[in-house]
């Protein structure tokens, strides 16, 4: 397994041209549809470095990677690898694997109080507040909203490796923090930018 963090800042006009002209007819539709250009530059950096990273691991050449969106939305490409793509306010992260694989990263940022109890167990949600009852529904602590993030992002990796999308319930995913897995499979946590968490997690049981 093979995984990249690029900053949607480190290329400039004429490369995001480029990245423009390789991208198939599907995803230059999408970029078009984007009003913010933040946004257009994470959707096709997404599709530059999951080209490069699976051309780079297959032996082809980035144009001759083609990308079809299966069940659920899942993508896949032509060529027997599995990969996964994330981005958050500046980063794109994506991991390239011979297993099924899900990624996930998360700028760090103020969160609603409601969502802990709608989308985690109640051990996660110990491990969240760390003893403390928040006192406000919008949640600022930069520990918690940490913890949070690292919680989410991990839930969300499973089961984007699993392909379920949004039609899985998360609070049956569940994150063990100490024991650092998902559903006992091990996650793994790479360093992300400051302000960022993280997580990617493989397994050839789903």
């Amino acid at each position: 397994m093979k995984y990249e963090i690029c900053n949607i800042n480190d290329f400039d006009e004429q490369q995001y041209a480029e990245m423009y002209r390789a991208a198939n007819e599907e995803r230059r539709a999408r970029a078009d549809r984007f009003r913010h250009e933040d946004d257009r530059r994470r959707c096709l950096c997404a599709d530059m470095l999951a080209r490069r990273m699976l051309a780079d691991a297959s032996g082809k050449a980035p144009e001759e990677i083609a990308f079809t969106i299966g069940y659920k939305g899942k993508p896949s490409a032509n060529v027997p690898l599995y990969f996964n793509v994330s981005h958050s306010g500046l980063y794109v992260l994506c991991a390239v694997s011979d297993k099924p694989i899900g990624v996930d990263i998360e700028q760090i940022k103020p969160f609603r109080a409601g969502m802990v109890a709608r989308y985690f167990t109640k051990d996660e949600a110990a491990y969240i507040w760390g003893g403390t009852t928040p006192a406000t529904e919008t949640v600022i602590d930069p520990e918690i909203c940490t913890r949070f993030y690292r919680t989410w992002t991990a839930k969300e990796s499973y089961v984007k490796m699993t392909g379920t999308g949004i039609s899985t319930d998360l609070s049956a995913v569940a994150f063990d923090p100490a024991a650092h897995t998902v559903c006992a499979i091990p996650l793994l946590t790479p360093d992300a930018p400051d302000g960022y968490v993280a997580s990617i997690i493989e397994s050839d049981l789903c």
